[in-house]
């Protein structure tokens, strides 16, 4: 007597799961295919770097010089998974890209096979598309191809090549930051970071990530793009950054801060005072801090733009051109602030292609706060460690 009753729901079962599954043929589908057929699926949808930059409306050229950057990136991050490898075979005649020197740059520091190996890469990628380059790593202008050419918006690009070298060997988180203003022909690379067009970074990382911001002062905001290496080439690898962050947008306040701590006997009254109101919850925003710190600026930048706070130095320790602007121009873009302690980092008027400064960047309140407690710049010193 059961067996008709049984029969029927079996059918009205069997009904269900056919009527559900018609709602999902889709995902259905993409979770039965590889991984590399998966994200090719979920990605389709998904705008890439180059079609973000034509919506943008920007100057074709300029797009032609953010992709460069990009493919340049890639090239540094393929480079950069395989360096442990590639050490280990170069362990065999005593060399090791990421521990040897093979130099010393114009700050004086030493410098890595790896600093080379991303400064090379940077400037073979780009050097087609823009009249200048300045790197970290040189010490003159490098001059591109397209210096000589009238009649043409031309650009210029300041660069570091590989930020977070010194944490190759243990495989923290390092990255390349840049920034591109129009070119100055009479007087390359003499204004300040509101001149930039376009800055940005990028962390390699559990993923490889590219930020771009837009517009002078950041004015047409700033996004993330993630490096899809299962996606298919089209042209170049620039086509292969997908927009995953469509508008970042930093905290007025933020639970972090970011500082070597260890300088905390040289650090200034007015910063020693900062750092002990925050633990405590006693700043004027009540916020209760925690300390973050990796020791990688693109890494202590990116994860305070995303989750508030400031990270720094208070040292006059990072470069103008190459670091400081780029990344104040990235947080103004993010509605976040990059500061010297005591004035928008945006406003600072280049003196040489090496300058240096003191460096706060992050939530604009945070930061605000910070530069209201004054004497927070910490004096020049070299550390060893």
């Amino acid at each position: 007597m059961f067996a008709p009753l049984i029969l029927t729901h079996t059918l009205i079962f069997l009904a269900w799961c056919a009527r559900v599954g018609s709602f999902v043929p889709h995902a259905r589908g993409i979770l039965r295919r590889s991984p590399r057929r998966q994200s090719i699926a979920l990605c389709r949808c998904l705008k890439n770097l180059p079609a973000y930059l034509e919506d943008s409306r920007i100057d074709p050229q300029l797009q032609e010089v953010i992709c460069s950057v990009a493919d340049a990136c890639a090239d540094i991050s393929t480079r950069l998974q395989k360096l442990p490898i590639d050490n280990a075979a170069m362990a065999k005649r005593g060399e090791n890209l990421s521990l040897s020197d093979f130099g010393v740059n114009i700050h004086g520091e030493k410098q890595k096979g790896m600093d080379i190996a991303a400064n090379d890469l940077f400037i073979n990628h780009v050097k087609g598309s823009v009249a200048a380059m300045a790197s970290e790593e040189e010490d003159d202008i490098i001059f591109g191809e397209r210096e000589g050419i009238d009649g043409e918006i031309s650009y210029e690009v300041a660069f570091d090549p590989l930020d977070g070298s010194s944490n190759l060997e243990i495989s923290i988180p390092t990255g390349t930051i840049f920034g591109i203003a129009s070119y100055n022909r009479t007087a390359p690379f003499s204004s300040p970071g509101r001149a930039l067009l376009a800055a940005g970074y990028s962390v390699y990382s559990s993923s490889f990530e590219f930020v771009l911001s837009l517009g002078v002062s950041g004015s047409m905001g700033a996004a993330g793009f993630t490096f899809d290496p299962t996606r298919e080439q089209q042209n170049r690898a620039a086509d292969r950054f997908i927009l995953t962050r469509p508008s970042i947008l930093c905290p007025s306040h933020g639970p972090y801060y970011s500082l070597n701590s260890g300088r905390e006997p040289d650090w200034p009254e007015g910063l020693k005072r900062w750092i002990h109101d925050a633990k405590r919850g006693h700043t004027p925003s009540g916020t209760v801090f925690s300390a973050r710190y990796v020791c990688s600026l693109c890494a202590d930048v990116h994860r305070t733009l995303i989750k508030g706070g400031w990270a720094g130095n208070p040292r006059p320790h990072l470069r103008l051109l190459y670091e400081a602007a780029p990344l104040a121009h990235v947080a103004e873009a993010c509605q976040g602030r990059g500061s010297d302690g005591k004035q928008n980092i945006l406003d600072i008027v280049p003196e040489g292609l090496h300058d240096r400064v003191h460096v706060f960047i992050g939530s604009a309140g945070d930061v605000l706060e910070l530069e209201a407690y004054g004497d927070v710049q910490q004096t020049s010193k070299t550390y060893h460690a």
